[in-house]
């Protein structure tokens, strides 16, 4: 049945709901045929305005010859744009006209810098290295807001680099005009006798969802930055001095809910600090970042989640000074569909990380420990030689971390939290055949100062990472296959080390589990973890691949960078079938099935499940995706956290999403996924997302959300008992578990001038979590579970304290937990006023709420927990921050 399911599916594939023929495009590309545009030199002043009313401009001969990609792809722009470079010995000049057949009709968006915008847009990418890798992006709409990122090959771009440069653009009776002036001390090039460029110029026409590139790029191949057209006429570009200072000063008051007798805290303080950052360019290509007593508070906060797994959650990085040029540290970038647990060799949020040892004030009493480790200093060395070697080099010291507390005496003391640690990050890599060929090589290394006794138990003392990767593409990119390698080593004393083996990642300890070794008396554990990925990335409508990764038992990257499981093979296959020619319902459409299978290193089926995922857009610009999911009966070596093999049921889920047309004032989206098993298990989510933008300048989002589910096995507790020898001299405790989770996210964005912003974001959350009906997990290798006798089995005291006498017998040992039930309340909110008074210099007013609660219900009441989250006593946080850039 479920073979012959599964051959449905790939027989639809080729079933064209259009009937549409394939696209008529070359399947060879030449490079050196891609379109080219001449900058002249500039002789005459220029005024960064968006006008192009001086007679500069004149020297410099235009690019007319633009194709659209959508929606009607392969045809000439529908409005003639014309783009204009002239260039210097301090920068690069670039001019665009964009003519508008009814200039009223222009899309003007006013956004803060870096910010997704929906209108008529104009942008720049330069291949200044022209090495077909990299680019630099750069942005603007008619309203003057403005984007710059870095791009990598495939086109993907990060928001995280920001630039130093002029723009402007205007809206006149023939359309709308863009200028900007790129300092070169913003760029990184090699210098030669007659340089050439690799450049990009698209335009976009938001009214019609048109987009037209200056070197156009089918669909059915794979676009990127070797596929920009050249950009001539630069001659030798100099090297230019690049040297960059960033001081700042930032206070900070806090209000606090603090208790009256804490002898370390007070309801309200502040404090004031500074720092500085400097960049300077030791090359025209290669550039030393280095931070003194940084400032890596975050002005945005970290999303509130509900967490009942063992495993951690890890957020995203927003740090200025690890998100600029992280590109050339990403290690084992693959074209793989198959990434949920893909090891991450190096994450920036290792660095400067909350203490991982933490006091419990049952025992403490008050204590008073940072939320952070303080970053003492770090620097970073990167760049890209002419021969097409790339480098960084990141290093990062944080200091001891002392706890405060007050002893059972009474009397204060200190207590180390977090010890001195050495980050240190390399990497290499080697592009060849024009980037069709990559060759790379990392080394991570941590090391830590234990002079404690407690954190030397707790912590590695030295953790290693080696790793290589490669990306190798053929047949004029049709093909590609990629991969890496990497191995592990950590030291430590016994402690420490066992700690790593029972951890979650790989729970050593399970006692069904012949190919583990839990051994106490090791100071150190190897690793390793590899993936293989072959794919078809181009073609008319076939796509595809297949992937292979595995993590060996002993495998540990989280020391600085982040994993959640070992011990696990997957092989994944995927087939894409597109069709990008608008045809009688759909503009275009993708059908993908796909299949995703797990193993453990004892050959344990611990996941095995298929797919289809549909996507099309419709011809009046809305689009919809539906995906549907199959999962087997499998193994799980998971649900006992450390115990038997237990048993994944068979199940099965979809999830379908519709967006409506992005061109309006109005745009909607909403979303429903349900999921099943065969035991009765079940969980659904509805969510929504309305933007609302009725001015060029001011944008409303309201994303409210809910989801509802129940879980057959949420794991409780775990008791030793020599008695069950079904499960290894140990019991488990399970119940069911119904959570209920309704959750909203307002932001607004009012955007004064592309230089002055206002951001203001909330997310009210409430979790009602309820554990019922518990029972003992009965046979390994099984789904069973036998509940409790509440006649003389179970029971639950006044204090809300459950025991369970397994065996009915007052002469053994019970076992005792408090009752799980819980309802979490949270309530997050983020004001931030950002000025750029200066170019480079920039000065945030942030003010920072939270509420935050927790009561042992479990039931859900809308009413009552929003009512006290609301009545709830917030704490208040004010920072000003400034920073001047200085340049040379």
């Amino acid at each position: 049945m479920r073979s012959a399911a599964l051959s449905f599916f790939l027989f639809l594939l080729p079933v064209s709901l259009d009937a549409q023929s394939p696209t008529p495009v070359s399947s060879t590309t030449d490079h050196a045929a891609m379109p080219s545009i001449t900058a002249a030199r500039r002789a005459g002043d220029v005024k960064i305005d968006g006008r192009l009313d001086e007679s500069a401009w004149n020297a410099a001969t235009p690019a007319v010859n633009f194709t659209q990609r959508d929606p009607l792809e392969g045809q000439p722009v529908s409005e003639r744009t014309e783009v204009r470079v002239l260039v210097d010995d301090a920068a690069i000049y670039i001019a665009a006209r964009m003519h508008e057949s009814d200039p009223s009709r222009i899309i003007s968006t006013l956004a803060r810098r870096d910010e997704s915008v929906e209108g008529d847009i104009f942008e720049v990418n330069l291949d200044s290295y022209h090495d077909h890798l990299s680019a630099f992006v750069f942005r603007i709409t008619p309203a003057g807001a403005i984007r710059d990122a870095t791009m990598s090959a495939d086109g993907d771009q990060d928001n995280s680099w920001d630039a130093v440069f002029q723009s402007g653009a205007a809206i006149d009776a023939l359309g709308w005009t863009a200028e900007l002036r790129i300092p070169l001390t913003q760029l990184r090039y090699n210098v030669r006798g007659d340089s050439v460029w690799g450049v990009q110029f698209t335009r976009y026409i938001a009214r019609k969802q048109e987009n037209a590139s200056f070197a156009f790029t089918p669909k059915n191949q794979e676009s990127g930055v070797h596929r920009f057209g050249h950009l001539l006429g630069l001659g030798r570009v100099p090297q230019v001095t690049r040297f960059e200072l960033m001081p700042y000063v930032r206070t900070r008051s806090e209000n606090l809910i603090v208790a009256s007798n804490n002898p370390f805290r007070d309801s309200h303080e502040w404090d004031a600090s500074g720092g500085l950052d400097l960049k300077y360019g030791l090359t025209s290509d290669f550039t030393l970042n280095a931070t003194f007593n940084p400032d890596f508070g975050q002005v945005e906060l970290d999303p509130a989640v509900v967490n009942l797994t063992p495993f951690e959650i890890l957020f995203s990085e927003r740090r200025p000074f690890f998100v600029e040029g992280r590109e050339i540290f990403r290690f084992g970038q693959t074209r793989s569909n198959n990434n949920s647990n893909r090891p991450e060799i190096f994450n920036t949020r290792r660095i400067g990380r909350p203490p991982q040892r933490a006091l419990r004030s049952d025992v403490f009493g008050f204590a008073d420990s940072p939320e952070e480790s303080t970053i003492a200093g770090a620097f970073k060395l990167t760049g890209r030689t002419a021969g097409g070697w790339s480098a960084g080099v990141l290093n990062a010291v944080t200091m001891e971390e002392t706890a405060r507390y007050i002893d059972t005496l009474g009397q204060p003391r200190k207590t180390p939290v977090e010890p001195l640690t050495n980050y240190f990050v390399g990497r290499l890599r080697r592009d060849l055949r024009q980037g069709n060929t990559i060759l790379g090589s990392i080394l991570t290394a941590t090391h830590r100062k234990l002079d404690d006794p407690e954190l030397a138990n707790r912590l590695r003392s030295s953790a290693y990472v080696a790793g290589l990767d490669f990306n190798h593409a053929w047949g004029n990119r049709e093909w590609a296959v990629d991969g890496w390698f990497a191995a592990s080593h950590l030291r430590g004393n016994e402690a420490a080390i066992a700690a790593a083996q029972l951890s979650p990642t790989r729970y050593f300890q399970r006692p069904d589990a012949a190919h583990l070794n839990f051994d106490p008396t090791r100071a150190r554990l190897n690793g390793h973890a590899l993936e293989l990925t072959i794919n078809r990335i181009s073609g008319a409508h076939w796509r595809g691949g297949i992937t292979y990764q595995e993590a060996s038992p002993g495998f540990e990257s989280n020391d600085v960078g982040f994993q959640t499981r070992a011990d696990q093979r997957t092989i994944a296959p995927i087939v894409f079938y597109e069709e990008s020619r608008p045809g009688k319902v759909f503009r275009d459409y993708t059908i993908a099935p796909f299949c995703t299978h797990n193993f453990n290193f004892s050959g344990d089926n611990t996941f095995s499940g298929c797919g289809l995922y549909l996507e099309g857009r419709f011809l009046n610009f809305w689009s919809a995706t539906l995906r549907g999911d199959y999962f087997a009966r499998s193994t799980s070596d998971r649900l006992t956290r450390g115990g038997p093999l237990a048993r994944n049921p068979e199940g099965g889920g979809f999830r379908i999403e519709v967006e409506s047309d992005r061109r309006g004032a109005y745009i909607f989206e909403a979303g429903y996924g349900y999921s099943w098993n065969v035991y009765g298990g079940w969980g659904s989510d509805l969510n929504a997302h309305i933007q609302i933008q009725p001015s060029p300048a001011f944008r409303l989002s309201l994303s409210p959300g809910v989801s509802i589910s129940k879980a057959l096995a949420q794991y409780v507790a775990a008791f030793d008992d020599p008695g069950a020898e079904a499960t290894f001299g140990r019991r488990y405790v399970f119940s069911t578990l119904r959570q209920t989770e309704p959750s909203m996210a307002v932001r607004l964005d009012w955007t004064f001038t592309p230089r002055l912003s206002f951001q203001f974001f909330a997310q009210p959350l409430t979790s009602a979590t309820d554990f019922r009906q518990f029972r003992e997990f009965g046979t390994p290798g099984s789904f069973n579970f036998a509940p409790f006798d509440p006649t003389g089995q179970i029971s639950r005291s006044d204090e809300g304290m459950y025991t369970i006498d397994f065996d009915r017998d007052p002469a053994t040992r019970n076992l005792t937990f408090g009752d799980p039930d819980f309802n979490f309340r949270s309530l997050r909110a983020n004001a931030v006023v950002r000025w750029e008074y200066r170019p480079g210099s920039t000065l945030f007013f942030v003010w920072q709420q939270s509420r935050e609660g927790e009561v042992a219900f479990g039931d859900f009441n809308l009413t009552r927990d929003a009512g006290s989250l609301f009545r709830a006593t917030p704490e208040n946080i004010f920072i000003v921050k400034a920073s001047y850039w200085i340049s040379k």
